[in-house]
């Protein structure tokens, strides 16, 4: 698809699409992220013989797999703070932000990718393997390697388990 075609669909189906994101998420800012992110999916998709009807249809179905997506990280994301035990939340390390960073930045970039995917982001398996172009199969052990290895720079640095918590 041409830009001018791509633009010409854009004007066409993102302010529907918009005002339905904003509908079903309550959240502007949000609703702006989704729309932005299905553009981007359809701009990678193969829809070189759709009409316009299969594309529309196409921007709905990743628009309303982003809300689920979305919605289950935030079930995750809740989840684990309601995991965390009292005490840990109830008094704060304000240098653990600094500390961490810098231990990570010790870390390979790739090991630092597959990490970051995982546990801040919430990524699948599959998720992690599109975004760092490897096998679905593979992430699995390369994120044991990657924790792993995370541990070790924490040990070295006096860090024991649980001290993150």
């Amino acid at each position: 698809m041409d830009e001018a075609a791509f633009r010409a669909l854009y004007a066409q189906t993102a302010p529907r699409l918009r005002a339905w994101l904003m509908y079903a998420l309550k959240n502007p800012a949000l609703a702006d992220d989704l729309l932005q992110e299905a553009y981007i999916r359809f701009l990678r998709a193969d829809l070189r013989d759709a009409n316009l009807h299969q594309m529309r249809s196409y921007l709905y179905k990743t628009a309303r797999s982003l809300i689920a997506d979305h919605g289950r990280r935030q079930v995750r994301q809740r989840k684990l703070r309601q995991a965390l035990p009292e005490a840990e939340a109830e008094r704060p390390r304000h240098d653990l932000g600094i500390d961490m960073e810098r231990l990570f930045d010790k870390l390979p970039p790739k090991q630092r990718s597959l990490l970051w995917l995982a546990y801040v982001e919430g990524a699948s398996h599959r998720e992690i393997a599109a975004a760092l172009d490897m096998r679905e199969s593979g992430v699995r052990v390369a994120l044991f390697r990657a924790r792993g290895k995370m541990n070790q720079i924490l040990q070295q640095h006096g860090w024991k388990a649980g001290d993150a918590a």
